[in-house]
């Protein structure tokens, strides 16, 4: 990244279900001298919580577009990082960005095997209980987190209002190809790390695929080599560029 440029690159990092802006604090600080770090979050949580959750991935999908759009510095090249519910709309908002001519140098998803693949039962409407015996299953919310109560009473409207956007019967199925290259990583210890390869169906460009040590959350322990992931990633685009 020594090209002179009027701005540092762009990241923009896409939070995961029952997340918000300050998700990736430490991911965040570890990108900051490097990048500006754009960190688009849904309403219902964060600096947006006195505003209604959303009721559908197509809503979700535009919400968070309108703010990439906004933030976007096109002088400079980005990347688009997503995990888990942020890699699945992650995935809708690099098409988009592709048809507006400013395509991301990247994107990378993780915690998530790309479409066609996750077949879970919807657990939105389930009882508190049954709920997050499900949450904890799908790796849903941190250990740390489900050890105390006040957190998820804080937790669960908003994981709920997550997983029904995700499960909403009126989400149009998206499984087109990107021309964006991806770079896929999931915990080994996820259900699905061993179906990681599928991305390889949804990019007209290169994808590379690792599982690393952990669980779903393995980003909480990972985070310095997530940036330095980040960095090489940036660093091959514009050498392209």
């Amino acid at each position: 990244m020594n090209r002179t440029l009027p701005y540092k690159p762009q990241v923009f990092l896409l939070h995961y279900a029952g997340g918000d802006k300050n998700s990736f604090r430490q991911l965040i600080e570890s990108l900051e001298p490097f990048f500006q770090v754009e960190t688009p979050e849904l309403p219902g949580r964060g600096d947006r919580m006195a505003e209604s959750f959303l009721k559908n991935k197509q809503d979700a999908v535009a919400d968070l577009l309108v703010q990439v759009r906004k933030a976007r510095k096109k002088e400079v090249p980005y990347l688009i990082y997503g995990h888990s519910m942020g890699a699945i709309l992650g995935h809708e908002i690099c098409l988009a960005m592709e048809e507006s001519m400013d395509a991301p140098g990247y994107f990378l998803p993780t915690g998530y095997p790309g479409p066609k693949i996750k077949n879970n039962p919807p657990i939105a409407g389930l009882p508190r209980t049954e709920f997050f015996t499900e949450v904890r299953q799908l790796g849903g919310l941190s250990d740390e987190i489900m050890e105390f109560e006040e957190l998820l009473d804080f937790f669960e409207p908003i994981l709920r209002a997550d997983f029904g956007l995700l499960e909403d019967k009126e989400n149009i199925p998206f499984d087109e190809k990107i021309k964006t290259p991806v770079f896929a990583v999931m915990g080994k210890n996820e259900r699905y790390a061993l179906n990681i390869r599928n991305w390889t169906h949804y990019t007209e460009s290169e994808c590379e695929c690792q599982i690393v040590n952990g669980n779903h959350f393995f980003i909480n322990q990972n985070f310095n080599y997530l940036a330095q992931v980040i960095k090489n990633l940036m660093n091959t685009s514009m050498a392209k560029s």
